[in-house]
């Protein structure tokens, strides 16, 4: 996984963190908080546009985790959520929220965050993550979610702990701990411990890994 750029925007009261390299225009930003987030100047970021409780709470709307911020005013940081929930869009990315503990192929712990876009379609140039390029690839799914006991971990409630996502080798990712599944209609489709996710594009039981990345060749660096 390459270096991700980060561009800070220093206000009196926050700081407002931006990675470049995860954001996908989901626009929650600029919809949320114009006077704050408006791309047509330069700087894009004002910080001091808003109260710092404003930008704070719309940064955290951000469901690709590109946008961060650091309270200066003593103010409270963005909480971890209570539930670990991925999030699917249709013939798009893969939303997490949550504890989220991402780790390489070898189980080195690479970074933690509450907010992560993953690539599905296997085709983005900053894997792990959504670069939108599956509008380019015309990227759809296959197979069909099924509604019922999950495939793989246990059902009942999701309890509150780490999720350790896995960036296996050329490879899905690998999820370890407690998750809800839900789809891109809002259902939840799955609940469990444990589940191996494709991230090839090329499975024909979506979102779960059926070995397809061999034969497609997928590469994940």
């Amino acid at each position: 996984m390459r270096r991700e750029r980060i561009i800070p925007y220093r206000g009196k009261n926050i700081i407002v963190r931006f990675t470049i390299d995860r954001c996908t225009h989901v626009a929650e930003c600029l919809m949320g908080l114009p006077d704050v987030f408006d791309t047509r100047r330069q700087p894009w970021v004002s910080p001091d546009a808003a109260s710092p409780d404003e930008v704070a709470e719309v940064i955290e709307r951000c469901p690709t985790g590109a946008l961060h911020y650091k309270r200066l005013d003593g103010g409270p940081e963005e909480s971890i959520p209570d539930q670990n929930t991925l999030t699917l869009v249709q013939n798009g990315p893969l939303y997490a929220r949550g504890d989220l503990l991402i780790e390489s192929a070898d189980g080195t712990p690479l970074f933690r965050d509450t907010r992560v876009g993953f690539c599905r379609c296997g085709a983005s140039k900053h894997n792990p993550f959504c670069d939108n390029r599956h509008d380019l690839v015309d990227f759809e799914e296959r197979g069909r979610f099924q509604h019922t006991a999950p495939v793989t971990g246990v059902p009942g409630p999701v309890r509150k702990g780490v999720l350790r996502i896995r960036l296996s080798a050329d490879g899905p990712l690998i999820l370890s701990g407690p998750m809800e599944i839900i789809d891109s209609d809002g259902r939840s489709g799955f609940r469990g411990n444990r589940a191996a996710l494709c991230r090839c594009g090329a499975s024909k039981n979506h979102p779960f890994c059926d070995g397809s990345h061999k034969a497609a060749g997928f590469r994940s660096e």
